[in-house]
């Protein structure tokens, strides 16, 4: 395909906000037409609007969910740990979120977004939530949309990700634990260099893993692939 730069570009928006029992700081992506297609024929402003809902909505559902548990907890601090006479430690709840576009051309865009919840405990979680678009027709891709029809995709990656698992099986989680293959649904983005199959914390390895990640190379992978 070519490599060209798509009718849109990534801005930025970031709030923060700090009180007592909670704090947040979070930046996510905006997309804008250029404007010389703003009233371009080809492209569909709805798409980009839809496009920009679905991620405001999503990074909201997290700051809110982890909001309302600090209500919870700043009522059960108030109301109950406060009054006794054990020395407990206060926390702070807090929600982070970052992104980063990883790929934006041919119609394409891929952004990882990185959030951060810590609500007590000895630390936090961190997720990755990545949104493949494309960009004419406003569809979400999934991961069977990066490959071509008729291949069978999933024996691909699962054969490649346990290999590159075999290199290294000390740090991942053996048995039912460990990686049974990739899910329906299975988490990924788009960069420069190829396809990012991604797993959660825990999934499939300890904590100080972190999250794993394996990379299928377009120049490895590119016979079985739609987007290279």
């Amino acid at each position: 395909m070519d490599s060209r730069e798509n009718y849109s570009y990534v801005a930025q928006v970031n709030i923060c906000k700090t009180s007592e029992f909670f704090k947040y700081n979070m930046t996510y992506p905006v997309l804008k037409l250029y404007d010389k297609y703003v009233y371009h024929d080809m492209y569909d402003r709805q798409i980009i609007i839809n496009i920009n809902n679905e991620i405001c909505e999503d990074v909201m559902e997290f700051k809110n969910s982890v909001k309302k548990q600090a209500i919870a907890y700043k009522k059960l601090y108030t109301e109950k740990i406060s009054k006794t006479d054990e020395d407990y430690f206060k926390y702070q709840y807090e929600v982070y979120v970052n992104n980063e576009v990883t790929y934006d051309r041919d119609n394409i865009i891929s952004i990882v977004m990185t959030k951060y919840e810590f609500t007590g405990g000895a630390h936090g979680m961190t997720y990755l939530d990545a949104y493949n678009y494309n960009l004419l027709t406003g569809d979400r891709l999934i991961l069977k949309d990066m490959f071509k029809s008729g291949v069978n995709y999933d024996e691909i990656i699962n054969n490649f990700i346990a290999s590159e698992i075999n290199n290294n099986p000390e740090i991942y989680f053996k048995g039912d634990e460990g990686f049974k293959g990739i899910i329906e649904n299975q988490p990924f983005y788009i960069d420069e260099d190829g396809i990012v199959i991604y797993f959660g914390l825990y999934e499939i390895a300890p904590y100080y893993v972190g999250i794993p990640k394996f990379k299928l190379k377009f120049d490895e992978f590119s016979q079985y692939l739609n987007y290279n």
